[in-house]
């Protein structure tokens, strides 16, 4: 008997403690079909907030480490993983997930550039112990990506010098140079 009821209590408590299957959308991204785009969940793998991963990325560091999830951009514009089929999940709590879309298909440092998707209402999400799904919703951020001041480079620019830098520099020495000569 004691045995039937350890095994009783640990089925109810296997059933209360289930984690909810975890899914993602994203739409309005279609500009940027067959492009990446990573998933993150603030306080998952290391993720404590949208601006360590931006500080990561504008250091050229690989997050991939960080990404709750990872995936191209389909032909469809949009970015849509379902619960049951990510293979991902989240205890019981308050959980806020952001978007980052990539302009390349594989992007590198010094190659890419980014943009965040965040602030949507159902990227903020409460689950209860017992959901048996829950999906992240990014809405249609097409007025994010289309905004070019949303994009930021991934990784540092290699930015070619202007030629009047160039000559300034050039006369710059060159004076040095005279200053020296005479004293």
């Amino acid at each position: 008997m004691r045995k039937l009821m350890l095994f009783a209590a640990c089925a109810m408590l296997a059933a209360v403690t289930q984690a909810a299957q975890v899914g993602w959308t994203l739409a309005g991204a279609t500009a940027y079909a067959n492009d990446a785009y990573q998933f993150f969940v603030i306080g998952q793998k290391g993720a404590t907030s949208i601006a360590t991963i931006t500080a990561l990325l504008d250091a050229g560091t690989s997050v991939d480490s960080y990404a709750f999830g990872s995936g191209a951009i389909g032909a469809n514009g949009a970015a849509n993983v379902v619960a049951t089929a990510s293979g991902k999940t989240l205890d019981a709590g308050t959980y806020t997930g952001f978007f980052v879309v990539y302009d390349a298909a594989t992007p590198t440092s010094g190659s890419a550039n980014y943009a965040v998707v965040s602030g949507a209402t159902g990227l903020t999400k409460t689950i209860a112990a017992t959901t048996a799904t829950v999906a992240f919703a990014g809405g249609n951020a097409s007025s994010i990506l289309n905004d070019t001041d949303n994009w930021k480079s991934f990784g540092p620019t290699t930015g070619t010098p202007e030629p009047t830098s160039g000559l300034l520099l050039l006369v710059g020495a060159g004076l040095l140079g005279l200053r020296r000569k005479r004293a």
